[in-house]
């Protein structure tokens, strides 16, 4: 590493070593044709010793010491003085080289704390919808982008935007039904994920015929299935029957619009038309009312997240480690894990000595450990002088850390 840093101060040399030792950061030390692995133990004015499970010494005077500390990856050539039973004895180096790793220096922390809600995503595929989506439905907008917005306000609205289509509705929850009392369109309903829409019950085609909408199934999908293990006469004779039951309920069309917690099933608006009614409900009808379960899936995500993650009463969050540019988080919530993985922006409420930062971010990375959820965040915004808190608060710690 000739082209790292080169640190010769004897006290600066020796100040890293006591970092390693008080934070048990593990060192890599390579001795002949072998690299072991250990802790610093002690740290005295002439020597250091290191403990080294099934260490070996040779001849050989000399090996490399590296590891990572403070944000920066270190690397010295040492003199081994001696080896036995209490551990491997090094002098000090006369120098150490190191290179940064990262643009900010992250630290880690024991009980810094934090709250957070999400931040809206798009949920349509172009900008250009979303702008439409935005220009039909300010109101709702408007609630949903509150980082506290009212289940009952959005309920209602979400319901205004139902009936528009049919007065004739049912709100039915899933989350808690067996499995044995699903049925077949509920149970397409849950694995789908999309709106179960029949166009006219007079017609096998609309049980049966694919719909070219990312939104929007029928039967089709349980047809296909059907066909492929009873071939189609059978496949049709099943379809047919259930073509029965619903004429025989004097239905003429009919729409079941799934809504989500955490991108999760847990009901449906069911709407229909009756032989009463006269009129059909329409694909554009339908597609515009899946829209609207998206905003309202949404919104009340985002309240179920702020009961939980947001609220001064709640859970709060464990911050693993911060800089200036980011932070990694820590939680056991698997839902909400996989949720956060598409909708990745958050607002976070950061205590700092006595103040809460308002900091928003961006998830770039996630991973799993011991049961334990992991989300790396990255900053893009923040209110004025929050960074400059931050920053003094980090050097504050830096140093308070022996560095």
């Amino acid at each position: 590493m000739q082209e790292g840093v080169r640190e010769d101060q004897y006290y600066s040399i020796l100040n890293i070593f006591y970092y390693v030792k008080a934070k048990y950061i593990r060192i890599s030390f390579t001795y002949g044709n072998y690299r072991y692995q250990g802790i610093v133990e002690e740290v005295e004015q002439d020597y250091i010793r290191i403990i080294i499970p099934d260490f070996q010494e040779t001849s050989e005077r000399k090996g490399l010491l590296s590891f990572e500390a403070l944000n920066r990856y270190y690397l010295a050539q040492v003199q081994v003085v001696r080896s036995n039973e209490n551990g491997i004895f090094f002098a000090v180096p006369e120098e150490i080289r190191y290179l940064a790793r990262r643009r900010h220096i992250r630290l880690n922390f024991d009980d810094l704390f934090m709250r957070f809600i999400i931040l809206y995503s798009p949920i349509l595929r172009d900008r250009a919808a979303e702008k439409n989506m935005e220009a039909r439905y300010p109101h709702f907008m408007t609630e949903v982008l509150h980082d506290e917005p009212s289940l009952k306000i959005v309920y209602q609205m979400f319901l205004s935007e139902v009936q528009k289509v049919s007065r004739d509705l049912d709100v039915v929850m899933l989350y808690d039904r067996p499995v044995e009392e699903l049925t077949l369109a509920e149970k397409l309903l849950l694995e789908t994920g999309k709106s179960i829409y029949i166009e006219d019950v007079s017609k096998i085609g609309s049980y049966i015929n694919k719909i070219d909408s990312h939104a929007i199934t029928n039967l089709q999908p349980f047809y296909e299935s059907l066909h492929k293990e009873l071939g189609e006469y059978k496949a049709l004779l099943q379809i047919e029957e259930l073509k029965k039951q619903d004429s025989r309920a004097f239905l003429v069309s009919y729409l079941m619009v799934p809504f989500t917690i955490l991108g999760r099933v847990i009901g449906y608006v069911r709407l229909e038309t009756n032989q009463f009614d006269k009129h059909f409900i329409t694909l554009a009808q339908a597609e515009e009312l899946a829209v609207v379960s998206e905003l309202f899936s949404y919104a009340i995500t985002k309240i179920r997240i702020r009961r939980s993650h947001f609220d001064v009463s709640s859970v709060q969050t464990r911050v693993v480690n911060i800089s200036l540019s980011g932070l990694l988080m820590e939680f056991t919530d698997v839902t909400l894990y996989y949720y956060l993985q598409k909708h990745r922006r958050i607002k976070m409420l950061i205590p700092i000595e006595g103040m809460e930062l308002e900091i928003y971010g961006e998830i770039v990375r996630y991973y799993e450990k011991n049961q334990m959820y992991y989300m790396g965040v990255l900053f893009f915004k923040s209110k004025p002088g929050d960074l400059y808190l931050l920053e003094k608060y980090i050097y504050d710690n830096l140093h308070y850390q022996f560095f």
